[in-house]
């Protein structure tokens, strides 16, 4: 498999302009509660480091379970916390394509090529695990329902000696090399130059999938 690509938004450094706070309520489809709680504490470490991103450090993020669930962040700058409540609660997509042969791409990423649609969506993502490979680097395995593993089988049948690329908002995250022509495990994306890099990409789509965050106004 080849190496873990990560393209990111360059976010502006925020004036400080005074204390202020948000709220989000908490929603989720998961209905585990091991889950939900994996993913309230994924959603927490995701705004840490968003707002980490715009240069700006909370100075508090909380969680609530009274009356539902909800996070309460409070920072400096009201200005990144509008900022902050944009990016979470903009839309979130997570698709798997295949090199495109005769037909017209749908996606082009350059030194990359083009993309079409496999069909395969978040709906066909169970839950994506960060963990440390031998050396040191990290890695991240995807695990699909069984409508998922079942379509991914047969992308792999129809792609053997290909490419496969895992797109998140639009944007090329990984690019996978078929090997098989038969998908025996969930995927592994392998080689991420580290742990935290692979923690960071876990909780993103965990969180983008499975929570919706609406601010209380």
């Amino acid at each position: 498999m080849k190496r873990f690509l990560v393209i990111a938004a360059l976010l502006p450094i925020l004036a400080s302009c005074g204390n202020s706070a948000v709220t989000y309520d908490i929603t989720t489809t998961v209905e585990d509660e091991g889950r939900i709680n994996a993913l309230l504490v994924a959603s927490m470490r995701v705004i840490e480091r968003r707002m980490a991103s715009l240069g700006e450090e909370p100075l508090d993020v909380s969680l609530h379970r009274t009356n539902g669930l909800s996070i309460t962040v409070e920072a400096e700058n009201d200005t990144a916390l509008d900022v902050l409540s944009q990016t979470l609660t903009a839309p979130f997509d997570f698709i798997i394509m295949q090199e495109a042969s005769d037909e017209e791409p749908e996606i082009s990423v350059e030194g990359h090529g083009g993309f079409v649609s496999t069909g395969i969506t978040g709906e066909q993502i169970l839950w994506l695990q960060a963990s440390e490979e031998p050396g040191g680097k990290g890695r991240v395995t995807i695990n699909f329902t069984e409508e998922g593993r079942t379509m991914m089988s047969q992308v792999f049948q129809e792609n053997f000696g290909k490419s496969i690329g895992i797109f998140v908002r639009k944007q090329l995250i990984s690019k996978l090399s078929v090997e098989t022509d038969e998908l025996k495990e969930d995927i592994i994306i392998t080689d991420i130059p580290s742990v935290s890099l692979a923690e960071v990409f876990a909780d993103d789509v965990n969180v983008g999938l499975y929570v919706t965050f609406t601010p209380n106004e």
